[in-house]
């Protein structure tokens, strides 16, 4: 099975915001997650800072249009396209969007991983996005039960 994998960095637009930072990732996850598990797409959602940073993985087709819904939403600025790809396996099979804000690790590896990112998101890679994110989503799922698990 071939799965797209796409992954792009934003900003978060706070002159739309109506809520704090908190209220608006809570709104966007909960509405992300049940268009990620209608359309099949998985995949994870990083705050660094204040830079955003996804991967979308799915069917190609879900994948573009999830993509270019969120290009379309005022709560992104700065939207920039890091990598698009296929693959044989997803990074986050069961998981209509993980999300980490990772300016809360309290964990000295991760934070480390983590501080070259928010520092320079220009600079990041498809591979530092796709090593953060495995080793992010593997250390939450080690330390917490997985509550957002896309159903069958």
């Amino acid at each position: 099975m071939t799965v797209t994998r796409l992954c792009y960095r934003s900003t978060p637009n706070f002159a739309d915001m109506t809520g704090t930072l908190d209220e608006e990732i809570d709104r966007l996850l909960l509405t992300a997650r049940r268009n990620n598990a209608r359309d099949g797409v998985t995949g994870a959602l990083l705050l660094a800072g204040t830079t955003y940073f996804q991967i979308l993985e799915g069917p190609q087709e879900a994948v573009t249009y999830t993509f270019r819904r969120i290009a379309r939403d005022r709560r992104h600025m700065d939207l920039t396209l890091i990598d698009e790809r296929d693959d044989t396996a997803r990074l986050v099979p069961g998981r209509s969007l993980y999300f980490a804000d990772t300016m809360d690790a309290y964990d000295g590896v991760l934070a480390s991983l983590i501080l070259p990112i928010a520092n320079a998101p220009e600079l990041v890679s498809y591979e530092d996005l796709a090593s953060l994110v495995m080793f992010s989503a593997n250390r939450a799922a080690r330390d917490t039960p997985m509550l957002d698990v896309m159903s069958a």
